[in-house]
């Protein structure tokens, strides 16, 4: 368990959020390395089935879920509650990346998702949540 405080009653796979954010990386740079641009409303369509629905409800976390069952991955599980910010976050870039590609600031687009790229490389490479770092903080400022 990790040594966030308050600690919420909810567990997550941290393998499960591992490769969830891989496949948040991959669709993120053939968004803006493709005309495939449409890529960030799967993003956060995603992002907002999980934060409003839960990760279980998530359609690609289902997918890797059945997969890592089959493949026999064992779970490794950790508490939920940082991760929850985190989809947040990765929600309201979603949305704020979308918002700029509406009114076609490109180079805002570009430099938003370089960001996001950056914060979901942290976590892909070196298991690194920069949210969930600063979820203490942020938790007793009142952001959840």
């Amino acid at each position: 368990m990790e040594k966030y405080c308050p600690i919420i009653s909810e567990t997550v796979d941290t393998k499960l959020i591992k490769v969830n954010a891989s496949f948040v990386l991959i669709v993120l740079i053939l968004s803006i390395a493709t005309p495939l641009t449409w890529l960030i409303y799967v993003v956060a369509s995603d992002f907002a089935i999980r934060v409003f629905f839960g990760v279980k409800r998530s359609p690609v976390c289902m997918i890797i879920r059945s997969s890592m069952n089959v493949m026999n991955i064992k779970q490794h599980k950790v508490n939920a509650g940082p991760k929850k910010l985190a989809s947040k976050f990765g929600l309201a870039f979603s949305i704020i990346i979308i918002a700029l590609q509406l009114l076609e600031f490109q180079m805002a687009v570009i430099a938003f998702t370089a960001i996001f790229i950056t914060l979901t490389s942290l976590e892909v490479f070196f298991s690194y949540c920069l949210v969930c770092a600063i979820y203490p903080y942020l938790n007793k400022i009142g952001i959840k």
